[in-house]
């Protein structure tokens, strides 16, 4: 099913305008130098799709609407507390593993909903089921190491996940119409950067050196977002 609007602004968002700006051109780049290569599956027409969402991004960014409004979406804090979320969910898992080795039923409940990955609300969803799990068997968890604290504060992080995913959900939706287009346009032209990646790594699966031309490590790279209302994206 294609994204929303709201889906692609709401995706948009968690990316810095700079690095998308860096990496757009980086990636077209590979893709133009190995378009004969790439064919049919990654063909120059989706290659001058990014490009037109890159020039609508330089336009849309050279207006200033993001500088104005960028930190009230509270991208950052959400971002760091699903890092948090999610090391909590790794080291229950792995307690539980321990603890129900010889016990794959009641294992298997604490895997059913596989790994987190970068949606928010699915975040939200499975780390529930996981702490009410842990919950349920905490004096079994106990025996590997999980005390009733940790118990106590992986509930906090996910309370305080669901807090601040509310109030990034409440200042994307008020956000003026000009941010509201630029997220949506960093939307569509990260979708098809992640499919360019992916495409790529295919292709070039014996040549690892020009797969990794491919990759999206301008756009992730660790870091700051925006420090400040006032510095740009």
């Amino acid at each position: 099913m294609a994204y929303t609007k709201e889906k692609l602004v709401d995706l948009g968002a968690r990316f810095s305008t700079q690095r998308m700006m860096e990496q757009l051109p980086v990636s077209i780049a590979a893709a133009r130098a190995h378009e004969v290569d790439l064919g049919a599956k990654f063909p120059p027409a989706k290659v001058n799709e990014i490009e037109t969402y890159y020039d609508q991004i330089k336009v849309l960014f050279g207006d200033q609407a993001e500088k104005k409004f960028d930190a009230a979406t509270g991208n950052v804090d959400v971002n760091a507390l699903l890092k948090t979320v999610k090391t909590y969910f790794r080291d229950i898992i792995a307690v539980a593993d321990n603890t129900f080795e010889e016990d794959p039923e009641i294992r298997d409940e604490f895997h059913k909903d596989g790994p987190i990955g970068r949606s928010v609300p699915k975040a939200i969803r499975s780390f529930e089921t996981i702490v009410a799990l842990a919950s349920k068997h905490s004096d079994a968890l106990s025996e590997w190491g999980l005390t009733d604290q940790d118990i106590l504060d992986a509930k906090a992080a996910m309370t305080a996940l669901v807090d601040a995913n509310t109030s990034q959900e409440t200042a994307i939706k008020d956000l003026p119409p000009k941010t509201r287009e630029l997220y949506e346009a960093k939307g569509r032209a990260y979708l098809l950067l992640k499919r360019l990646a992916r495409t790529g790594r295919r292709v070039f699966a014996n040549d690892p050196a020009t797969a990794a031309k491919f990759n999206l490590d301008i756009l992730r790279r660790k870091g700051t977002r925006r420090p400040t209302a006032a510095q740009s994206a």
